[in-house]
């Protein structure tokens, strides 16, 4: 195949995807393997001294990289599904390119990966015949012979011609087919950026895509049930999320598009991030994989946290906060919760209600639990703590404080000037404090005024001028008293009840007729004797006669049976309320192993009880000293049990 076309192409080696009709050179994409072969293809073209003209340069270059094994698949696919032909035209012809016009096009310059050309106007010289004219003999110009001549000639480039020896230079790939065929056609001189790079096309990052809107705390203020607004709560502070929620999901990375430089070779994208979600789940939350794709579930109910440190988010039965609780951060905070751990402190004037309620910061505002535990790890100053239905413990020192557990126990380690109420209480240092407990330990007292049932103290001191004062609550026992009087009362009455009716039924029984009824009818019924037919006949007779007594007598053996069961009945209960009383009274016990000779220790009835006192009222009754005669005497100890 020199300047004429062809459809056999086999000069260029196997080559059965080429097709050559009158349209022009075809590639049977169902014959192709991938660009790779058709690349190998024009290369072969090009280094022969051929180029391909009429040249399609978008399909051309599409036919270069485009078509890999995969994409081949899909647009055959497609064509086939539109019913549309599988061959692609590319070109008009193959021909040959000549070496004097291969010397037309000069080499480009590469710059920063990009080619560029110096277009300028092409002369060439040419050698041309002219005849050399002379007068004849009749004077006429005649031929007489043909000189040879060099002159100059124009010529113009060609886009095609182009292709083929920009490829002799190494460039394959990203020609600005417009742009040199404009510059061509102008005939102008001047450089031109004619191929650049195909830059790789970046893909995305793997990241996270949220499934819940329970995700984001509202701290909008809260609303009440009225309709007012609460500006000292937030309306969603602690997000609670429901097991089997999904959380987040993982959106896949997706890989870039490579891109291509001027020689066709592969530019490749940086890889996109990538990043495991087993190491974002974290406690409550598990990693479910589904057709949809990777989610991060909650496996129980509780609250979203999400851990700054270890980069996890987590769901826990307990609320875990670390900003403190503040104007600026939480405002006063009701929780539904069963746990509460808060790090940061809990400032003054902000109140907190949950349940099991830990503090690892400072507690200057007031703490409400309506069970569990509260549990302060540093601080309570000025601030309160109560718990309706459990214990309160605290590491360090409470100062100017409440603190109130009527129905558990109280520790702390330190406790100045304040008021401390629980069902049990134990302090190793109280200083100026007011104490009420049924149950009291104490390690050392310094000017406290402690009101319980059983005290234990080791050592009691005054503070400033003001002693340790110690009430024993003694059991108020009236109710005791009053009932076994009570008791007292009704079971005589019932014993003179019972001698009168039993009087009365003698009056009965010592009628002869009803004597003798009663005897024979007791050894009837022994079968002591026997009636015959006469005697059954009176006997009858005697008991329609004797029958209103019988009935009378019946009636009052009830009413002394009864009285009987009432009366057993109270005596039992007698000696369930003296075990009842001895019970109440021997819980009063006292004992304190060093005290000054300032330290007053007294007996106080806890009626009305100390328990229901305001704060301030408590802090007055606990200081009263009481009358001489309730006062015990001591001398640097004291051992005391109530009798």
């Amino acid at each position: 195949m020199k300047n004429e076309s062809s459809d056999n192409f086999s000069e260029f080696g196997p080559s059965n995807f080429i097709i050559k009709t009158r349209d022009g050179v075809l590639v049977e994409l169902s014959r192709l393997e991938s660009s790779s072969q058709f690349m190998l293809f024009a290369e072969r073209v090009f280094s022969s001294g051929y180029y391909f003209t009429g040249l399609v340069y978008g399909a051309f270059l599409e036919l270069l990289v485009d078509y890999t094994p995969e994409k081949l698949s899909e647009t055959l696919n497609d064509l086939g599904t539109r019913g549309k032909a599988t061959a692609l035209r590319f070109a008009s012809d193959i021909q040959s390119f000549p070496e004097a016009r291969r010397s037309l096009y000069r080499p480009p310059r590469i710059i920063s990966g990009n080619a560029e050309y110096l277009f300028e106007p092409v002369i060439v010289e040419k050698v041309v015949e002219e005849p050399l004219l002379a007068e004849n003999e009749e004077g006429t110009m005649e031929i007489v012979g043909m000189e040879k001549r060099t002159v100059s000639e124009k010529c113009i480039l060609s886009f095609d011609e182009f292709v083929a020896a920009m490829w002799a230079s190494g460039i394959r790939y990203g020609i600005e087919a417009d742009a040199v065929r404009t510059m061509i056609a102008s005939g102008k001189s001047g450089r031109l950026v004619f191929a650049r790079p195909l830059p790789p096309r970046s893909g995305q990052d793997s990241c996270l895509k949220e499934q819940t809107d329970r995700l984001y705390r509202d701290n909008s203020p809260r609303e009440l049930r009225n309709g007012k607004i609460d500006l000292r709560q937030f309306r969603n502070r602690f997000p609670q999320i429901r097991k089997g929620e999904r959380l987040l999901m993982k959106s896949p990375r997706v890989l870039g598009v490579p891109g291509r430089d001027i020689g066709a070779g592969q530019i490749e994208p940086p890889l996109p991030l990538d990043f495991d979600l087993e190491q974002l789940a974290g406690p409550g939350t598990h990693v479910e994989r589904t057709a949809e794709g990777e989610f991060i579930v909650s496996s129980l109910n509780g609250f979203l946290n999400l851990d700054n440190q270890t980069n996890q988010i987590a769901v826990t039965e307990k609320i875990v906060n670390y900003g403190g609780v503040s104007m600026k951060t939480t405002g006063d905070l009701a929780l539904d919760g069963e746990h509460f751990e808060e790090h940061g402190d809990i400032q003054e004037k902000r109140t907190l209600e949950g349940r099991s309620i830990t503090v690892l910061g400072d507690v200057f505002g007031a703490v409400v639990s309506t069970g569990g535990k509260i549990h302060f790890k540093k601080n309570l100053m000025g601030g309160s703590a109560t718990n309706r239905e459990g214990d309160v413990i605290i590491d360090g020192l409470a100062s100017n404080s409440r603190i109130h557990a009527g129905y558990g126990t109280v520790s702390l380690k330190r406790a100045e000037n304040s008021l401390i109420v629980g069902k049990q209480v134990i302090v190793e240092h109280a200083v100026n404090c007011t104490i009420l407990g049924e149950a009291i330990e104490i390690e050392v007292s310094e000017g406290s005024a402690i009101a319980g049932s059983a005290v234990s103290i080791k050592t009691a001191s005054p503070r400033k001028g003001n002693p340790t004062i110690v009430s024993l609550l003694l059991p108020d026992l009236s109710g005791f008293e009053e009932r076994n009087v009570q008791i007292g009362k009704r079971i005589a009455e019932i014993e003179v009840g019972i001698e009168a009716l039993r009087k009365k039924s003698e009056s009965f029984t010592s009628q002869p007729e009803v004597k003798n009824y009663l005897l024979l009818s007791g050894k009837l019924q022994r079968k002591e004797i026997a009636l015959s037919e006469e005697q059954k006949g009176h006997w009858q007779k005697l008991g329609t006669k004797v029958a209103p007594a019988l009935k009378t007598l019946s009636s009052i053996h009830a009413e002394i049976q009864a009285l009987q069961s009432e009366k057993e009945s109270l005596m039992e209960e007698a000696l369930a309320l003296e075990e009842e009383e001895l019970a109440t009274s021997s819980g009063v016990i006292c004992s304190i192993d060093s005290l000054s000779t300032d330290t007053l220790v007294r007996k106080r009835m806890n009626a009305p009880s100390l328990f229901d006192l305001q704060p301030k009222e408590l802090r007055i009754a606990s200081r009263d000293p009481g009358l001489p005669e309730d006062r015990l005497p001591h001398s640097g100890h004291l051992s005391w049990k109530y009798r």
